[in-house]
């Protein structure tokens, strides 16, 4: 075992297959110079949109229920039902979006250390 400098121990780098990883390459896997830009994960970009539609869709409900408003034929009014469902549809997208940023930060602080 023939060692330059005694007591150095060189360390580097592995994937999660074991394979050395090159010092050119980033956090993210990715060469330095390719410049592709970081990859989407299509769950969490659906979930993102899923949350903005929940909120937006529920605040519209909310400014436009004066225009809801009329008699039935027979049964419950689709309208009233929508309005009643709203606060719910608002929450759960409120309820995603926290979820969604706790992702983003558990994330992130997985790749700083």
């Amino acid at each position: 075992m023939d060692q330059g400098q005694a007591g150095v121990t060189g360390f580097r780098e592995v994937d999660q297959d074991g394979n050395p990883i090159s010092e050119d390459r980033t956090d993210y896997g990715e060469t330095s110079g390719s410049g592709n830009g970081i990859a989407v994960n299509p769950f969490i970009a659906a979930l993102w949109l899923l949350a903005a539609l929940l909120i937006g869709g529920g605040g519209w409900i909310f400014i436009n229920a004066d225009l809801m408003v009329g008699p039935a034929a027979n049964g419950m009014p689709a309208p009233f039902l929508l309005f009643t469902l709203a606060p719910y549809l608002m929450f759960a997208g409120f309820a995603a979006l926290i979820c969604l940023l706790f992702w983003h930060a558990l994330q992130w602080q997985g790749r700083r250390g």
